[in-house]
């Protein structure tokens, strides 16, 4: 019965995320389409640090984990079927094991009530779209609430093994996604110090078993692009979200419950009280770190915040039902419930993919036409990682940022200020422009649809 209580939370939301997926043909997500482009390069070149197509002609290490990306082109080649369906039909079920992950690492450090009412409270959350896009992100998603709770039961029982698989498992996100991981090894640094604070009373050797192995299974990847290239971090741009922004994120209800889920934390000051506390607290922290004038993306990070939110305010629903009228508690998790779900619904029937028809086209043109060889300049960023990725044609700058040693000079060639000199320098052989925008010097129009004209290099240069 408290299996069939953990899993009815995840089947709800995996029915929701069929949604958009049935919806639309393509993949949600505009980031998918650099990690198609990877998967294709892994298996055109095997084990590589370098990726020529992107940034070209000059190309630019690859300072984005692969394990996602060798684990899509597995599925691709064992089903026969091109990365971006695969990454489509995988969007229900990354929604699916994101919420069992957390409902099952719920319910073991608390109890199947809190482990329910926590799961549907993530469907509250206006972020609820992104635990249905196929990026690395959400695989991290599904690994970090066991990461941590394997240190937490590390810590209550004393035990190194524990602190190991959790390091291993860190490790595995280090292979996975970055920002996971420097989320991930804060929450358990902070956690850490606040029982050495709180309790007086911890063994540091679980948190150096845990990191040391972190950094073991991560330096696979890590130390030899390290050793090779160095460190090239591109700041990304900043994304505020304003306070009616950060209730959307959370979740209302969460939210509206957290007070008497705070309450009974701040009272209890258990070992798994002070985890939830220090994972929410010291996420939040991140996530407005622009206010001292760092950069940062608000709303991915808000996304780790939901669920130790969720936890607090399944913790408060809890309260009311061993403390007051049954009848009362009932009452409100009905209503909680029908209106999360629906809150889900909503959000969800407005999420559709980042990349639109006329982009598909343009990259579906490339691929029947294209030389493979020519760089293509585009007016709109969002073309090139689908052009990367279903036509395999080089582009100007391809999605993911870090990494980038050089770049062309892009505005040049949008507003037609550019010799032939350039032209056979920076080997452009198409320009990829807005309809009404004015034809570059030397290149023909062989394409055109609702909203791209796509130029190619016909004089002789």
């Amino acid at each position: 019965m408290e299996i069939f209580f953990l899993i009815i939370p995840a089947l709800v939301v995996f029915f929701i995320a069929l949604i958009p997926t049935l919806k639309f043909q393509w993949p949600l997500s505009w980031d998918i389409y650099y990690h198609a482009h990877m998967a294709h390069l892994y298996l055109e070149q095997g084990f590589t640090y370098f990726d020529a197509l992107t940034y070209a002609p000059f190309g630019r290490p690859i300072f984005y984990p692969p394990l996602f990306q060798y684990i899509l082109a597995f599925w691709g080649v064992l089903f026969n079927q091109d990365f971006l369906t695969v990454a489509r039909v995988s969007q229900p079920f990354f929604a699916f094991f994101v919420l069992l992950s957390f409902t099952y690492v719920t319910y073991k450090i608390y109890n199947i009530c809190v482990a329910f009412f926590a799961g549907f409270l993530t469907m509250s959350t206006s972020l609820i779209h992104r635990f249905v896009l196929p990026i690395p992100e959400n695989l991290a998603l599904i690994i970090f609430p066991i990461t941590i709770y394997l240190y937490y039961r590390s810590i209550k029982d004393d035990n190194y093994r524990y602190a190991l698989f959790s390091g291993i498992l860190a490790g595995i996100i280090f292979l996975v996604h970055s920002l996971s991981i420097l989320i991930l090894v804060m929450v358990i640094t902070v956690f850490t110090v606040s029982i050495f604070i709180l309790k007086r009373k911890i063994n540091l050797k679980h948190f150096w078993i845990f990191l040391i192995s972190t950094l073991l299974v991560g330096s696979i990847w890590w130390l030899p692009l390290l050793l090779k290239y160095g460190f090239v971090f591109i700041s990304p741009p900043n994304q505020v979200a304003g306070l009616g922004g950060y209730l959307l994120m959370l979740g209302v209800p969460s939210v509206i419950l957290m007070p008497i889920g705070g309450y009974l934390i701040l009272k209890r000051r258990e070992i798994k009280d002070l985890l939830v506390l220090t994972w929410f607290l010291s996420i939040l922290f991140l996530a407005n770190i622009y206010l001292l004038g760092i950069d940062v993306l608000s709303e991915r990070i808000l996304t780790f915040a939901v669920f130790p939110l969720a936890i607090i305010a399944g913790l408060g629903l809890d309260y009311v039902r061993t403390h007051f009228n049954r009848k009362l508690f009932y009452s409100l998790a009905a209503l909680i419930l029908v209106a999360v779900i629906f809150t889900g619904a909503y959000y969800m029937s407005y999420t559709k993919p980042l990349v639109n028809p006329s982009e598909i086209d343009v990259a579906n043109w490339f691929k029947a036409n294209g030389d493979s060889q020519g760089v293509v300049v585009s007016s709109n960023y969002k073309l090139d990682p689908v052009i990367v990725a279903v036509a395999r044609q080089p582009v100007a700058t391809g999605g993911y940022d870090n990494g980038r040693l050089n770049s062309l000079d892009i505005g040049k060639y949008i507003n037609g200020n550019f010799a032939k000199s350039d032209v056979i320098s920076d080997k452009v052989g198409y320009i990829v422009l807005d309809v009404g925008m004015e034809t570059p010097p030397y290149f023909t129009l062989v394409y055109q649809n609702e909203r791209y004209m796509v130029f190619r290099l016909e004089v002789e240069v």
